[in-house]
């Protein structure tokens, strides 16, 4: 094993004892410096026309690349004489305005958001130093469900009227109430780190999982590798579960297990069979399965075989793991028994 491997490898375990107690102290030596954009604090603060073309150069000098993303692409304005009017009319809606006030009273300073933020990006860069942290633009985008955005790896955006709080009353035209409670400014953090595992793992996701098994080690690996990057979190946290769901999913795990096994689910290719155990929902609804049982049941199955192979495992991250091994040498390695 070369010297930087084991630095590494070093280093990934300080992480998993420090977060016994939350001392974060194998990053506290970790210098970054995440670089905000606040689009969306300059942009939707211009509330006098005659200062438009003005701030809006100000803005533009100051965050070219998201200025021109968002006027050119997100929302389209068109370049033509009615822009200043179009654009000061969309900042001054009725909308934009009361997304603005309750960001402002819900956020405050944004001080805690940049903290939690400033931490990822320390265990992002003990655990992935090859990357660079991206540079991070705040907006809004209508609802569109951007949470948060990698673009050209360089830049991640975070739309933030989806962050109002699961009882902001605008949600619940648009989205079902199990994925609105998630809605919430605590889940900032999270979504940027989500992001950034999700492009780990685009080598792994290009060519179609054969079969639910490697589907759901994939699944399950990117909620590892996410656990790695808050590791004061709870799992049921990480993987946007209640804390009686996790209690229920503890509890039944060999009975997941059983099940899979009954039905032959592991190798499993038509994704319609198993896409209810491994989608988005508020339930896993299959026959056989519990009435009531939490979402993707097939994705906890596969994060706990991960979190066995990984205990004493020589890859610094599951990704790693996942991409030296088969999903079949992996379920023998785990000797999985719940």
């Amino acid at each position: 094993m070369n010297k930087t491997r084991f630095f590494i490898l070093l280093l990934a375990a300080l992480s998993v004892v420090a977060c016994n107690d939350c001392s974060h102290d194998s990053v506290k030596n970790i210098q970054v410096e995440v670089q905000w954009h606040r689009f969306d604090s300059s942009f939707y603060s211009i509330n006098d026309p005659s200062n438009l073309v003005s701030e809006l150069a100000s803005i533009k000098e100051s965050d070219s690349f998201f200025y021109k993303l968002y006027m050119q692409k997100i929302y389209s304005f068109p370049m033509d004489e009615n822009f200043n009017r179009l654009v000061f009319k969309h900042i001054n809606s009725a909308q934009n305005q009361a997304i603005k006030q309750r960001i402002d009273t819900l956020f405050g300073n944004f001080e805690e958001v940049y903290e939690e933020v400033e931490l990822l990006a320390k265990y992002y860069k003990l655990r992935y130093p090859q990357h660079t942290f991206p540079q991070i633009h705040t907006c809004y985008s209508g609802f569109a469900s951007f949470m948060a955005w990698l673009y050209q790896d360089d830049h991640l955006f975070i739309d933030l009227d989806m962050y109002l709080g699961e009882n902001f009353e605008a949600y619940n035209q648009f989205f079902p109430s199990y994925k609105s409670k998630y809605f919430k400014k605590d889940f900032i953090a999270q979504n940027i780190g989500r992001e950034l595992i999700r492009r780990e793992y685009l080598d792994l996701e290009r060519d179609k999982p054969q079969h639910m098994l490697a589907m759901m080690l994939i699944e399950g690996a990117k909620y590892y590798d996410l656990k790695q990057l808050f590791p004061c979190r709870e799992p049921y946290h990480i993987m946007e579960y209640s804390k009686e769901q996790w209690d229920w999913l503890i509890g039944e795990e060999s009975n997941i297990w059983k099940y899979f096994l009954k039905e032959n689910l592991l190798f499993e290719s038509d994704y319609k069979e198993y896409r209810p155990l491994i989608g988005e929902a508020p339930e896993s609804i299959r026959s056989g399965v519990a009435p009531g049982a939490p979402p993707r049941i097939a994705s906890f199955a596969g994060y706990r075989i991960c979190e066995i192979i990984m205990r004493d495992s020589e890859f610094a991250t599951a990704q790693e793991m996942i991409s030296n091994y088969s999903p079949e040498q992996i379920l023998k390695f785990a000797n999985y028994k719940p």
